[in-house]
């Protein structure tokens, strides 16, 4: 039983700064991310590898590595927060989220606002009416209004217009597309996609 917590325990003393480079590599080939989503990324690796002993030098030294390969990362171009934020929100437009949603999930990334700001203008631009778009893939994900397979009882009607309204749309907007016809919702996916 020893033998193994003394392997734990060696594993994680081993914090060197070639560790957190081929770290940043492993993360980045699967993940597309932000910079500062990777500071925090690295962070934990760190905190994970350290030892429970006192070693606030250490961990210290490894804040200093951390933000020096996140920003050779970026001037690498390999982390992008501009390219992350819009490839980001453009899935999540497709997805049926809300323009609210999509900038509450890019905040928690560590976008900035005026990054999200530009990118939502220019997402704005290329689709005329984001929301309502979103708001009908979210009902007919959801299977909502006229996709629903239950009966159109009004209790029915505004529990589904409240998790619209949770999922960031307006109470007009849901109540919109709740009452669109099937045919219409159908027009709309598939002229769209």
């Amino acid at each position: 039983m020893n033998k193994g917590k003394s392997k734990k325990h060696a594993r994680k003393s081993t914090l060197t700064r070639d560790y957190l480079i081929r770290a940043t590599y492993n993360y980045l080939q699967r993940f597309a991310t932000t910079e500062k989503n990777l500071g925090r990324v690295l962070d934990r690796k760190v905190r994970r590898r350290l030892p429970d002993t006192d070693c606030d030098a250490l961990y210290d030294q490894a804040k200093d590595w951390i933000e020096d390969i996140v920003h050779k990362a970026v001037q690498q171009n390999l982390v992008n927060d501009r390219q992350f934020a819009h490839a980001r929100a453009a899935s999540l437009i497709r997805s049926g989220n809300s323009k609210m949603k999509i900038i509450q999930k890019l905040q928690a990334k560590g976008v900035t606002p005026d990054v999200i700001a530009d990118v939502m203008q220019n997402l704005s631009d290329q689709h005329e009416d984001m929301d309502f778009l979103a708001a009908v893939k979210y009902a007919r994900k959801r299977r909502f209004g006229a996709f629903s397979i239950r009966h159109n009882g009004k209790d029915i009607v505004e529990k589904e217009r409240a998790s619209m309204c949770r999922a960031g749309f307006s109470y007009s907007l849901a109540g919109r597309v709740l009452n669109m016809p099937h045919d219409a919702m159908e027009d709309i996916l598939y002229s769209k996609d």
